[in-house]
């Protein structure tokens, strides 16, 4: 069973094994908190520097690192400054609200959220012919 996010909803999980099923679960939208560190400031830096022009996530869990590394990194004005000046794609309603949380505007949602295709359909309208 494919997870949003880090825990099963054990209803489903228990409903499933009582109808006989062996139940193994995935998490394919968690990031591990161990992840390069050292990457995620570079992307950072690359955001405050204006070498990026459009960004898109796509969990909610991504907001959540990308800021926590900020934070640990001291460069929450950086990151700030960044995502102000780029184009700030969100796949769907979760993401929106991570973002928005943390004070990020947001330029691209898709009609239809939830699947990457629209996304990036969505981004690339957005931003128009490249020249």
């Amino acid at each position: 069973m494919q997870l949003y996010g880090e825990e099963p909803n054990r209803p489903l999980v228990e409903c499933l094994e009582r109808a006989g099923a062996l139940v193994r679960t995935v998490a394919p939208y968690i990031y591990a908190s161990g992840s390069d560190q050292a990457a995620v400031v570079a992307l950072i830096d690359a955001l405050a520097g204006g070498r990026i022009d459009a960004i898109a996530f796509t969990s909610a869990s991504q907001v959540d690192r990308l800021f926590a590394v900020a934070g640990e990194a001291k460069r929450e004005a950086e990151l700030g400054a960044g995502l102000a000046r780029v184009c700030v794609a969100a796949i769907g309603p979760i993401v929106v609200e991570a973002l928005g949380a943390r004070g990020t505007r947001i330029d691209v949602v898709p009609e239809k959220g939830f699947v990457m295709r629209r996304l990036v359909n969505a981004l690339v309208e957005s931003l128009g012919p490249l020249a």
